[in-house]
């Protein structure tokens, strides 16, 4: 049975044996088997099986589980995700984790949760810019209120353009436009979790339509959304 929650600075969604096609997002992903094993593809072929599985950010991948699994999204730029990459040290893009978790931590993300010892704060770990920690803080609060622009964008960041989008790049991983979309489709995906249907749900988030909403949830997660949020 499928099962999503969402968070302020994560995402839960608990799915039985599932394939995806290759796509990338812009979330930290940890993949526990609950049962089966995962199956995962990097973009150059580079495959692995495992009961855990890490995804850095922005990282196109395959994924096939044979058996039920949770899938955790963690915002890159939270807390939570310095914890996570503090703790397992990601060498690669896609890496297997399951000799580095305990089996009592795997049992608590099957669950759809934290592990608590693994939600603790790290502040010694500084994965971003303050300036365009106001951004990105900026966007996720304003996202259904406001459009953007490079000018006022880069204001608030007290930058030049210039400065500003390439620092925003460098920092966060990906330009200013594809982390719009992700902000918005993490508004589309809750908005269809209060009951809206895909169509209310593309203009609440600011779609141009659902099929805009339809590509876009395919490019990121591999899946389509009327697969998932049923």
């Amino acid at each position: 049975m499928k099962h999503i929650q969402i968070f302020e600075d994560h995402a839960t969604f608990i799915s039985p044996a599932i394939h995806t096609d290759q796509h990338k997002h812009h979330a930290l992903e940890i993949i526990v088997s609950i049962d089966g094993v995962i199956e995962i593809e990097d973009a150059f072929g580079n495959a692995l099986a495992s009961q855990v599985v890490l995804v850095l950010p922005d990282q196109l991948h395959q994924t096939t589980t044979t058996g039920e699994a949770a899938f955790i999204f963690i915002e890159p730029e939270s807390e939570l995700a310095k914890t996570m990459l503090t703790t397992f040290k990601p060498a690669q893009s896609v890496q297997s984790i399951e000799g580095r978790m305990s089996e009592a931590d795997r049992k608590v993300f099957t669950s759809g949760s934290i592990p608590k010892a693994l939600s603790k704060v790290i502040n010694s770990v500084n994965l971003i810019d303050d300036r365009i920690q106001r951004v990105t803080d900026f966007f996720r609060s304003h996202i259904t209120t406001h459009e953007f622009n490079l000018e006022m964008l880069a204001g608030i960041a007290c930058l030049s353009t210039s400065r500003f989008t390439h620092l925003f790049k460098d920092r966060v991983g990906i330009p200013i436009r594809p982390f719009i979309l992700w902000c918005r489709m993490r508004v589309a995906i809750t908005s269809v979790l209060a009951g809206m249907t895909l169509t209310q749900a593309a203009h609440e988030a600011g779609f141009s339509d659902t099929a805009h909403l339809s590509r876009t949830f395919m490019d990121m997660f591999g899946v389509n959304p009327s697969a998932v949020l049923k």
